[in-house]
């Protein structure tokens, strides 16, 4: 299976570091539970986990859908992976991007 990595993004306005406290080889329970949309390396993560994980096509392309779904203003607030990870599936046939 293929992994993708920051250059599959469609953006590039993310923070390439991480935020105080945070660190990208640790994944502690709030870690598994939270994304931070601003993290280069956690939108990465959370978008090929997306693809991964779900009965979506396996593309470059499936990647960025992911990326925009969750860069939407109906979830700009959300931060909780589940939550996310709803949203992206059930918006996974819309109109919305």
């Amino acid at each position: 299976m293929v992994n993708f990595g920051e250059n599959d993004l469609i953006n590039n306005d993310y923070v390439d570091t991480t935020t105080g406290g945070d660190n990208p080889n640790y994944t502690a329970i709030r870690d598994q539970e939270r994304v931070n949309k601003k993290e280069l390396y956690e939108v990465v993560w959370f978008c090929d986990a997306f693809v991964k994980n779900y009965t979506v096509p396996k593309t470059k392309e499936s990647f960025q859908k992911v990326e925009k779904l969750i860069r939407l203003p109906q979830v700009s607030g959300v931060v909780m992976r589940k939550e996310l990870n709803d949203f992206v599936a059930k918006n996974w046939n819309s109109k919305l991007v």
